[in-house]
């Protein structure tokens, strides 16, 4: 954050709401509970079916809450312009816009996933704030638990996340999610990481800072996962995940996956070619039937 962010950060806010306009049978208790057990804090916090979070724009920080009870979300920023951002990434971040007719006459096609989605009714991906923090969530979460990653990015937040000045007492998202500059060279020793995993996260941000890499979602999925895995440390299952949440491609497929290869068939762990051959029929929705799988599994 420049020297010249504190003054505009503690300007007037303004507030607006605007209306989410949710879709019929939109499965706002699943797609919570997904953010609930990934929330940061200090940067995120969920409470029934309340999801808040710090942000910024023209890094001059701010706050969104969204509301998937009433579907309605209110935004407090000292820039107007504020209230169309969290829109445009609202949506995105809930996957509002599925097409979730051309999804089930896919899926009804197959045996399995046809009757896990009879059970689950409507499939949504959960999308991000912005790409670049997704993917610092994904290395975190390589090889550990949802609740152990989310421990990790906590204790990054509390030391390397700028407080908001001005925050009311008690604001539960009282920081910013540090940017790429920070990552590019932080001290990242002594909070639970792996050297070979800090060695990614400050890899993962210089890439993007030099332009090896970004999160241009007008990209094909098969140049976004070559330039992910050229990036030390990230391998196939951890681009498809970043394609599949940051990128919105519906087809991203992390055929690596050890929870798939195991709920597939159950009672047999499928190798990942296998179920990648496997999952050419649910093409080109296979990002949904991850999350279709994932909640069976």
């Amino acid at each position: 954050m420049d020297s010249k962010a504190p003054a505009r950060e503690t300007a007037r806010m303004y507030s607006s709401c605007f209306d989410l306009a949710l879709p019929a049978r939109y499965p706002a208790e699943s797609v919570i509970n997904f953010f609930a057990r990934r929330a940061i804090p200090g940067v995120e916090h969920v409470a029934g079916l309340r999801y808040r979070r710090s942000f910024a724009l023209d890094q001059v920080p701010g706050w969104f809450e969204a509301d998937l009870a009433t579907g309605s979300v209110s935004v407090r920023h000292p820039l107007s312009a504020a209230t169309d951002l969290v829109q445009a990434r609202v949506r995105a971040l809930f996957d509002l816009d599925a097409p979730q007719a051309q999804i089930r006459r896919c899926f009804l096609r197959d045996a399995r996933l046809g009757a896990l989605l009879r059970v689950q009714r409507d499939i949504r991906v959960p999308g991000c704030w912005d790409g670049f923090e997704l993917g610092v969530r994904a290395v975190l979460g390589q090889q550990i638990t949802v609740a152990a990653a989310r421990t990790i990015a906590a204790r990054i937040i509390a030391r390397h996340a700028q407080p908001i000045p001005g925050a009311a007492e008690g604001e539960t998202c009282g920081r910013l999610f540090p940017p790429a500059q920070v990552f590019a060279d932080a001290d990242l020793d002594g909070l639970g990481l792996t050297g070979a995993r800090i060695a990614t996260l400050r890899a993962l941000a210089r890439a993007l800072l030099c332009g090896e890499l970004d999160f241009d979602p007008a990209q094909t999925l098969a140049r976004f996962v070559a330039r992910c895995t050229a990036v030390r440390g990230i391998g196939d299952w951890t681009a498809h995940y970043m394609a599949m949440r940051a990128l919105r491609d519906a087809d991203a497929f992390p055929a690596g996956d050890i929870v798939l290869r195991k709920v597939l068939r159950p009672g047999t762990t499928l190798s990942a070619k296998e179920l990648e051959q496997a999952s050419q029929a649910w093409r080109p929705f296979r990002a949904y039937a991850v999350l279709l799988l994932w909640a069976a599994g």
